[in-house]
């Protein structure tokens, strides 16, 4: 029985060794941005990219994503990820977006960008859980 068990765990073993391989391509959880695919989110702005430019003033507002906020009495800091991945920390005054806009407020679940007289709005976009308590 014991002899049995072995060859039949063995032999699952090497077929998923051989069944198992696969590619970047095939895998699942790898990179849903493709380098060589035309339709990345790279491709969200027809302008060309002035690189010597900060990356927060590179793109238009609605490209950057409001990671986090952290509000206390003292202090208000967001964090912004650019289209290109990177992580910043901003501050009411700071610069962001393509058309000289700047950040006004800070709230807990968002944050207001006044550019060229209109006030536009970013929401956190992966808020599970607020600690804040509404009167």
């Amino acid at each position: 029985m014991k002899s049995k068990f072995t060859t039949i765990f063995t032999l699952v073993l090497f077929s998923t060794c051989l069944i198992g391989t696969s590619s970047a391509a095939g895998n699942a959880f790898g990179s849903l941005i493709s380098e060589n695919n035309d339709n990345s989110m790279v491709s969200i702005q027809s302008e060309p990219i002035d690189q010597t430019l900060h990356p927060l003033i590179q793109n238009t507002i609605a490209s950057n994503s409001l990671v986090a906020v952290m509000v206390s009495q003292n202090l208000k800091i967001g964090l912004i990820r650019t289209l290109n991945g990177d992580k910043y920390f901003i501050r009411i005054g700071d610069k962001l977006g393509n058309s000289s806009g700047t950040i006004t407020s800070i709230k807990a679940d968002e944050i207001e960008i006044t550019e060229e007289g209109k006030v536009v709005s970013l929401s956190v976009r992966n808020r599970s859980v607020t600690n804040e308590t509404t009167p």
